[in-house]
């Protein structure tokens, strides 16, 4: 999940502070066995605000606590985020790269992320049809080897159609989106 976009998401509903942060990405990390430190938080504010993708709203100091910074989102923020969500489509690796841009599609073009879905659809198919292609048998190996070779052509096969699966369920969501507005 990138931390940024999803702190960028946050901000762009509203200012807060680095810990109401952690408490949201905490509920949606629930699901998953991502971890997230406080200093991971911390950090990614720091490097959003040197971009200046954030501004410092206002400091609460008191005697006996750290100061309280409250964030919000700038302009240039604004912008980044909604590029940073198509990259992280265009970029695809695994559908876990893409859980931070799910919960900001309504900062982004449906019809675009639509296309931009199917075109990672295409090239997860164009993955099987090589995969299907290769056959194991076809090199010189002894049999812990052969089974080995098919094992993993097997466990690639499984985990790329699952994407396509996951892949086109998003993509039927988007597409409603599309039609709602």
């Amino acid at each position: 999940m990138s931390i940024q976009i999803f702190i960028l998401g946050s901000l762009s509903e509203g200012n807060c502070y680095p810990y109401d942060i952690k408490k949201k990405i905490g509920k949606h990390l629930d699901q998953t066995d991502a971890k997230i430190t406080e200093g991971t938080i911390y950090y990614n504010f720091e490097v959003l605000h040197k971009k200046g993708l954030i501004e410092k709203i206002e400091t609460i100091q008191s005697e006996n606590r750290p100061d309280k910074t409250m964030y919000g989102i700038t302009e240039k923020g604004r912008l980044a985020l909604e590029d940073s969500i198509y990259k992280v489509f265009q970029k695809f690796t695994n559908v876990q790269s893409l859980y931070a841009a799910l919960v900001n599609l309504d900062k982004v073009d449906n019809q675009k992320i639509a296309y931009l879905i199917e075109d990672i659809i295409v090239k997860q198919r164009n993955k099987i049809e090589y995969i299907e292609q290769q056959k194991p048998e076809q090199i010189d190996a002894n049999e812990d080897l052969m089974d080995a070779l098919w094992l993993m052509r097997d466990h690639a096969y499984q985990t790329i159609q699952s994407n396509i699966d996951w892949l086109q369920k998003l993509l039927h969501h988007v597409q409603s989106r599309v039609l709602k507005n």
